[in-house]
């Protein structure tokens, strides 16, 4: 993308010195393109790092025009203004924040809520919630998730087990290629992870709980409460990489007839 144009005009019967880009712009009628142009010195960034121009638009000895039309002191300093441009914000912003562009010129830009924080072997500390990293060990995007207090995974993953006739209680749910579950027959976890959500069918109203199994020890249930469908997407159940996935029907339950049970998990490091 091309840089903005910055046409400075000098409007005093003096030159006058731009001491970081070392310019000097001639007495008026004179002018120099600061940017912009093919054979311009200076980049965008530079010259909005100029304080001796940014004085001098303010004091009203340089115009600036933006290669369409002259700019008011105002509109210049906020073209030029580190908080209002491609150079960024330098005040009052947080550290990490993401900026994105305001308008289709490609000049302004704002700071976002999102903070992008350097990528990591291991989970940097607590942060806002949807920060994000690059965790370079399971090779996966990360956001912090609030509400579990944890970093997450951006991509999910879900298994789905169910059969087709009566769950009797306590007993497992099947999975691929009809087979039923266990405490050693399951999906096996290739990282650490969290339950995040469950939803269900199932063709009668039954009352019972379907519990999450990592290898034989339950780290979440979501309960039908009679329904013939359902879900929770308000859990947070963790396990071990290497846990064998599953799902049982509980045994303080009722038995459940032709259920369907889909489990969706997010990774941690």
């Amino acid at each position: 993308m091309a840089f903005p144009v910055v046409i400075a005009k000098n409007t005093t019967g003096g030159d006058i010195f731009l001491t970081r880009l070392g310019i000097n712009v001639p007495a008026a009628p004179g002018q120099v393109t600061l940017t912009g142009a093919v054979d311009a010195s200076s980049t965008f960034f530079e010259v909005c790092s100029d304080e001796s121009l940014i004085t001098a638009v303010t004091a009203g000895d340089i115009t600036i025009n933006d290669g369409t039309g002259d700019l008011s002191t105002a509109e210049a300093l906020s073209y030029l203004d580190a908080s209002g441009n491609m150079n960024g914000p330098v005040t009052g912003s947080v550290a990490g924040r993401l900026i994105r562009l305001l308008d289709a010129t490609g000049r302004y830009t704002e700071v976002t809520d999102i903070v992008l924080l350097d990528p990591a072997a291991a989970d940097p500390p607590a942060s806002t919630d949807g920060a994000l990293y690059y965790n370079t060990t399971i090779q996966m995007w990360m956001s912090y998730d609030e509400s579990r207090g944890k970093w997450l995974s951006l991509e999910g993953d879900t298994f789905q087990v169910g059969q087709n006739g009566v769950v009797p209680v306590g007993t497992y749910l099947k999975g691929v290629a009809g087979k039923t579950l266990s405490s050693s027959i399951g999906y096996t976890a290739p990282f650490n992870g969290t339950v995040v959500s469950v939803s269900f069918s199932q063709a009668a109203a039954d009352d019972t709980d379907f519990e999450i199994m990592a290898s034989g020890a339950q780290v979440e249930a979501v309960n039908t409460g009679g329904a013939t469908s359902g879900y929770d997407n308000a859990l947070d159940g963790d396990f071990d990489q290497g846990d064998i996935l599953a799902v049982m029907n509980d045994a303080a339950g009722t038995g459940v007839r032709d259920p369907q049970v889909w489990v969706r998990m997010k990774w941690r490091a």
